[in-house]
């Protein structure tokens, strides 16, 4: 069994590992792209990735998910998404560029505004559920974030393709009985609660 450093993992994810393998922990690596330092440098076994990342290694899909319009409590009961991502103040990550789907926006010509930024993903579905507005937000992401914090979730107004998460194996990873259990508990791991 490999053993070395979690870099990132959910809890779910560490709770399954505690429970079937307590000596082992697993080398992993989310939303980066993945580079020969990757695997090499780094040690990492899998790396999880957004199907919109380039990689230059062989993928393998671990879920999908789709985009949500997480809105605060207070919001007009009577307002659909489309009203809500027109009206309300957006809580957005500070980027110099607006992630996907505000590009389907844009293209579509619906106007929105920018109300607050964050430096950190995970503060965003907070900041909506205190301080209002709206953010985009994986489905997944605002559910678990609802156990939280109060939040409205609406469905996207417009047809969107899925948001997939995608594996990279390490190509030297030689220890196929590893491999297999580690893919087993991922999807495990990733499978809805």
């Amino acid at each position: 069994m490999t053993t070395s450093t979690v870099f990132v993992v959910g809890p779910r994810l560490t709770r399954l590992v505690a429970r079937r393998a307590p000596h082992a922990t697993l080398r992993l690596r989310t939303f980066t792209v993945p580079t020969e330092a990757t695997f090499t440098e780094q040690g990492v076994d899998v790396a999880l990735i957004s199907e919109g990342h380039f990689s230059p290694f062989p993928r393998e899909r671990l879920y999908n998910d789709r985009c949500v319009v997480a809105a605060a409590p207070d919001t007009p009961p009577e307002a659909s998404a489309l009203d809500l991502l027109t009206t309300q103040p957006h809580v957005v990550v500070d980027t110099e560029r607006r992630v996907f789907p505000y590009a389907l926006l844009e293209e579509k010509g619906i106007p929105y505004r920018v109300g607050q930024l964050s430096s950190d993903f995970l503060l965003v579905p907070f900041l909506v559920a205190r301080a209002g507005g709206v953010a985009l937000l994986r489905h997944r992401v605002a559910l678990a974030m609802q156990a939280l914090t109060e939040l409205r979730i609406e469905e996207f107004p417009f047809p969107l393709p899925g948001l997939g998460i995608d594996m990279v194996w390490n190509p030297r990873l030689g220890d196929r009985h590893f491999a297999e259990w580690l893919r087993a508990l991922l999807f495990e791991a990733a499978a809805p609660a």
